[in-house]
């Protein structure tokens, strides 16, 4: 998979949290790598440089792991370039204490 098209899936996977749960939600790294047949590095290095581009927001570091929620700026682009919102993080069962992540409430 190119890193153009991990770019996608991380949009894609966070346009549907955003559209079942609002901007209130943030998703973990772990969550992400969980949810996606990716390699953990790939879906950081693709989501940080989706942040610099102003199409993710990235919340520091807690114990390591990074998180992040798209922008407003990222569902206008899903919304232009015809990215689909997949469900597949809010299909996972919610993990345990995970207040404002896509498993868990805020």
């Amino acid at each position: 998979m190119t890193d153009a098209e991990v770019r996608k899936r991380i949009l894609a996977v966070l346009y549907a949290v955003w559209k079942e749960r609002g901007f209130d939600v943030w998703v973990s790294l772990s969550e992400l790598a969980s949810s996606l047949p990716l390699e953990p590095v790939a879906i950081q290095r693709n989501a940080d440089l989706l942040a610099k581009l102003g199409l993710l927001e990235r919340l520091g570091a807690l114990g390591g792991f990074a998180l992040y929620r798209i922008s407003a700026q990222g569902v206008l682009e899903c919304e232009q370039k015809g990215i689909q919102p997949d469900p597949v993080l809010l299909r996972s069962p919610a993990p345990s204490g995970a207040e404002g992540t896509a498993g868990g409430t805020r």
